[in-house]
């Protein structure tokens, strides 16, 4: 978060920046009174050093911007918090005296931009939700879509998933296609055939649909009008893997052997590369908040978050069972929704890498979530789609 500064800056504007920020604090003060008393200890030493210290500022923000998501865990309402601020503003003026007093340091402006973001998604939300509230009860599929075969609406070996509204589209690896099933699991078509082998992920842009084949080492894009092929690159990726499209059209894909994440212009023109020096046999990649999340299958075993320009931001969560990682999504709240396949199970992690719930599946690979926050998960091992 930004921090400006000035040397002659009039006390209103002191007091309107200012504000806002000490009431927060103070807000979230009084909410988390019915938390661990770790985190309380955590807060009002962030609070004691924002009163006294200029050149820690940043980091007590972003201590702040942590503690408001893991305060977003809780069941407390957002009427709560805007009940207490009328109280707390009050106490402002008592609080700055204090300050200027015990401070003997030019005043600071600040940028509330961030905070305002925050507070902004609560009151979108409604409420401070539960994130884990959604899940708690999954725990065995409510359907079941196709079956073992060769036929029709039958799967062999089946993979990579992406939905399109009310379709679900799988990849049918040792089948050689595409399939298509409603949600409510009837089928409705395939494709691919003749000119897939093994097709591994899916991904969905405009008019299009983006496959990888890692027997053919090619990346495939079909028309979802009418489901011919549009063109295909070969040899510019070592067993390409899971994939996904940016907002712009560009495709990424996890190029396994060569060790990083490959970008394609909707056109599959190449683009550029990143994650050359820090994956090791990249299994799945998503976009999530601007960031590139990419799921890293070898003996370190995390996820790796990596920003647009390919800077590597943070490497986390790493699974109890070592490899396994082969499919990751995202929910409405930034969830991590992970397939642990040596694990046996979906693991659904906060976006700090908090594991929440965990429901077993066996062998699960490419794995999606809906609005309605229904998990929609292959079992490798079972050849059937689930749904919980």
């Amino acid at each position: 978060m930004a921090t400006q500064y000035s040397e002659e800056i009039p006390i209103n504007h002191f007091e309107q920046a200012e504000q806002k920020i000490h009431s927060t604090f103070e807000k979230i003060i009084r909410i988390a009174t019915e938390r661990k008393d770790q985190l309380l200890v955590q807060l009002f030493d962030i609070k004691q050093d924002y009163l006294r210290k200029e050149n820690t500022r940043k980091k007590q923000f972003a201590e702040l911007e942590k503690m408001i998501r893991q305060l977003m865990e809780t069941s407390i309402q957002q009427n709560d918090i805007v009940k207490l601020q009328e109280d707390q503003i009050k106490n402002w003026k008592k609080e700055q005296q204090k300050y200027e007093i015990e401070t003997p340091i030019q005043i600071p402006f600040f940028n509330t931009e961030g905070l305002d973001s925050l507070l902004e998604q609560l009151e979108k939300l409604g409420s401070i939700q539960d994130i884990a509230v959604p899940y708690r009860n999954k725990t065995e599929p409510i359907r079941r879509i196709g079956k073992p075969g060769s036929e029709k609406g039958e799967l062999n070996c089946p993979l990579g998933l992406a939905l399109d509204g009310d379709k679900i589209y799988i990849a049918d690896t040792n089948n050689n296609r595409i399939q298509i099933f409603s949600t409510e699991g009837k089928f409705i078509q395939e494709f691919g055939k003749g000119e897939l082998d093994t097709p591994w992920g899916i991904a969905l842009y405009k008019e299009w649909v983006f496959i990888s084949d890692w027997g053919l080492d090619a990346i495939f894009k079909f028309s979802k009008t009418n489901y011919k092929l549009i063109k295909s690159v070969k040899e510019s990726v070592n067993v390409p893997l899971g994939l996904t499209t940016d907002t712009n059209g560009e495709v990424l894909v996890a190029d396994y052997y060569n060790n990083r994440i490959v970008i394609f212009s909707s056109d599959l023109e190449y683009i550029r590369e990143i994650g050359k020096d820090k994956l090791r046999k990249p299994n799945d990649v998503k976009i999530n908040n601007n960031n590139i999340f990419v799921a890293d299958n070898n003996e370190i075993n995390n996820i790796h978050i990596f920003s647009k320009s390919g800077d590597l931001l943070k490497s986390f969560i790493t699974l109890e069972k070592g490899r396994g990682f082969i499919f990751l999504c995202f929910d409405l709240y930034n969830n991590i929704i992970i397939s642990d396949y040596f694990g046996k199970s979906i693991n659904i992690f906060t976006e700090d890498g908090q594991l929440i719930h965990k429901i077993k599946c066996n062998y699960p690979t490419g794995i999606i979530v809906n609005n309605n926050f229904d998990i929609i998960c292959v079992s490798l091992s079972d050849k059937v789609i689930n749904i919980y």
